[in-house]
């Protein structure tokens, strides 16, 4: 009787998972982090899934998750970039209020020319309420 070995499952798929997780939880705290977990996640993921041959688990979500994560955080990158002047005024001008009728002075004064940057309607952005 001729019996096969049966496949080995290769664990590397679960790297890429991880890093895929961690590129979506970095990516709200530290951008750049976020883009490097992700692309790492990719391209482990890629490696893993095209030299296996057998059952790679968490490869495929590691695939997903890492282009997520790369993805959101180029997004925050991206707007970070464009709204570089007005983020930077209204942090200052923040920085510098002393009262609570300062800060809403800066919110008045800052909001609207991030809203012109991003094509938006007046008021859209102080629609989110403490957000900014």
């Amino acid at each position: 009787m001729n019996e096969q070995s049966p496949a080995t499952i290769d664990r590397s798929g679960l790297r890429a998972l991880w890093l895929g997780l961690g590129a979506l939880l970095l990516t709200p705290f530290f951008a750049p982090a976020g883009v490097i977990a992700g692309v790492t996640a990719v391209v482990v993921a890629v490696k893993v899934r095209r030299k296996a041959t057998g059952p790679t688990p968490g490869a495929v979500a590691g695939l997903v998750t890492g282009l997520a994560g790369a993805l959101f955080s180029a997004m925050i990158l991206a707007m970070t970039v464009v709204l570089w002047t007005e983020l930077s005024g209204y942090q200052e001008c923040l920085r510098t209020a002393n009262t609570t009728i300062d800060e809403k002075a800066c919110k008045e004064s800052w909001l609207p020319k991030m809203e012109d940057r991003l094509n938006m309607p007046r008021g859209s952005l102080s629609e989110y309420g403490d957000l900014f």
